[in-house]
């Protein structure tokens, strides 16, 4: 384990609470992953208990947070026996508690590993339609989310099959700390090696004004598109005249700011969806629903993709981009200006959050309609939203 642990770990507790969800006081929070594994997993409680004392700092409750556990093995039982009623009961009453907590004002905190074997072996069909089920309980919920109902954020939370997968070339007994590690260098944190450095706290605040003067040069350009071009991607995309480019730091409806995932390195806008054009090859797999997509290919014409192959997987790409009329479209393009230093750590983490800010993407499905700023016809819609993280050099249209 790392000498100054305990130590980042208290940072990324309080990066969580003051940055990420910036917890106001009075409010409650819901922990749960509403995305992997359908509730938290139980390695995850060492983060768990570090944001509840982080929380209690915040807010009067003695009691400051309520979690939805999961369970890896209930999980996958339900998709080899095919109990859809059983899991669409499970995922209603989390959504219903979401819901309540939003009623009451509460804040979320998505706590979310990542689980590469979890449906290995399972057909492709029987796992999109678990996924499927997943998508249509929190769909709603998550429109809501970027609407601004309430002050929320996602996190990584490293476990032993996580690091396992990430870290697979180091030797078993160190594969954990190197993931701890990677995690503490993204969130930030002051190492006791460099005491005399700012705090995670102090460098949190200037790394997302960095980002927020970044997107304010971005919106004064006025880019008519952007190009990606690299390893095996040559794609073009057209922008809305009334596009917004974003980051993550956004504010609820009572106006109070939060930042909606943790680690954040992007830039990020929704482009037309009848515009792209041309192939993209994804640099790092792709994590969807417990199954690894690996070498991902696609080819786009007027916008939908019309050609998609894997090297591993491609069953399950192809039961993705079956999943609505909205999966085979793009509903973001994204920037990561320079890929911060964390991301040498590992040629692919193997999760979402840490894969997507750690190289330009593009992502399929949903649009954010706060990247508009006026009718929203140009604009994807999907039950899903995947991040394709691109070996690639992202250039403005102009």
């Amino acid at each position: 384990m790392l000498p100054d642990f305990s130590s980042c770990l208290r940072q990324m507790a309080d990066v969580i609470v003051r940055v990420g969800l910036n917890l106001q006081p009075g409010q409650r929070l819901l922990v749960h992953d509403p995305y992997e594994l359908h509730g938290v997993a139980r390695s995850a409680g060492v983060i768990v208990e570090a944001v509840r004392a982080a929380a209690r700092t915040c807010t009067e409750h003695e009691e400051p947070l309520d979690v939805i556990w999961g369970d890896a093995a209930r999980l996958r039982d339900s998709v080899e026996r095919r109990a859809w009623r059983a899991l669409e009961t499970s995922l209603t009453t989390h959504a219903a508690r979401m819901q309540r907590a939003i009623a009451h004002g509460d804040a979320l905190l998505f706590l979310t590993g990542t689980h590469p074997r979890l449906m290995a072996g399972l057909p492709a069909a029987d796992v999109a339609q678990a996924r499927q089920i997943a998508w249509e309980c929190f769909g709603p919920i998550a429109q809501q989310l970027t609407g601004g109902a309430t002050n929320w954020t996602c996190v990584p939370a490293p476990s032993p099959g996580w690091a396992a997968a990430a870290f697979e070339f180091f030797p078993a007994e160190t594969r954990l700390t190197a993931l701890w590690d990677a995690t503490f260098a993204a969130f930030r944190c002051q190492r006791l090696s460099d005491p005399a450095q700012p705090t995670a706290l102090e460098r949190w605040s200037d790394h997302l004004r960095a980002l927020s003067q970044r997107r304010e040069t971005l919106n004064a350009e006025r880019a008519t598109g952007v190009r990606y071009l690299g390893a095996g991607t040559d794609l073009a995309v057209k922008l809305p005249p009334q596009h917004r480019w974003c980051t993550a730091q956004l504010t609820t409806r009572r106006g109070v700011p939060f930042v909606a995932n943790l680690p954040t390195e992007e830039v990020f806008t929704a482009p037309d969806k009848h515009s792209a054009t041309g192939v993209l090859r994804t640099a790092r797999p792709l994590l969807y629903a417990g199954v690894a997509i690996e070498d991902i290919e696609l080819e786009f014409s007027r916008g939908a993709v019309v050609c998609a192959r894997a090297g591993r997987g491609e069953a399950m790409l192809q039961q993705l981009l079956a999943t609505d009329d909205g999966a085979r479209c793009l509903g973001e393009v994204a920037l990561v200006e320079p890929a911060p230093a964390w991301a040498a750590a590992a040629p692919t983490f193997q999760h979402v959050l840490f894969d997507e800010n750690a190289a330009p993407h593009v992502a399929l499905g949903e649009a954010y309609a706060f990247c508009h700023s006026g009718p929203s016809h140009a604009l994807n819609r999907s039950l899903l939203h995947v991040d394709l993280p691109l070996a690639a050099t992202a250039t403005l249209i102009r």
